[in-house]
C-alpha cells in the first residue's frame, strides 16, 4: 500500500513539473526570442521597406519599444495604417544589450478576413469582406 501511494505522489509531481515546463516554455522563458500583441502607437521607418523605431501598447497599457537591425516583414507606412484603423500586430523579439529588437512584426489574423500576398516576398495584405 505504501508504495502505491508513494507513486501516486511520484506521478503528481511528475505532472506537476512538466506542466510548470510547458507553461514557462510558452511565455518565452528561455531567453531566445519573445513576442508582445498589441496596437502600434507609432512607427518611424528608416527606408522605404525598414524601420527604425516601433512602439506598441499591450493590453495592460504599457508602451513597449522596438529598434529593427534589417527588414522585419512590414514596413513604417503599412504598421501607421494599423495604427490609423485600430488593428492589432504581433512583435517577435530578442533582447540584446538592454534594447529589445523586434526580428518580425506581422498582422494579428482577423476573423472572417483572408491573408494572401501581392507578389513573392511582399507583405501579407489582409482582405476584409465588405
Amino acid at each position: 500500500m505504501k508504495g502505491a501511494a508513494r507513486g501516486t505522489g511520484l506521478t503528481k509531481l511528475t505532472l506537476i513539473v512538466a506542466a510548470v515546463s510547458l507553461i514557462v516554455g510558452a511565455c518565452g522563458g528561455g531567453g531566445g526570442e519573445k513576442s508582445v500583441t498589441g496596437l502600434v502607437v507609432e512607427a518611424v521607418e528608416r527606408d522605404l521597406v525598414e524601420i527604425e523605431l516601433l512602439r506598441v501598447r499591450d493590453r495592460a497599457g504599457r508602451i513597449w519599444e522596438f529598434s529593427t537591425k534589417g527588414n522585419v516583414g512590414s514596413s513604417a507606412a503599412h504598421l501607421r495604417q494599423h495604427q490609423v484603423l485600430g488593428d492589432g500586430v504581433v512583435v517577435k523579439y530578442k533582447e540584446e544589450g538592454g534594447r529589445l529588437i523586434a526580428i518580425d512584426v506581422h498582422d494579428i489574423p482577423v476573423p472572417g478576413t483572408k491573408r494572401v500576398r501581392e507578389s513573392p516576398g511582399a507583405s501579407l495584405l489582409t482582405l476584409r469582406p465588405w
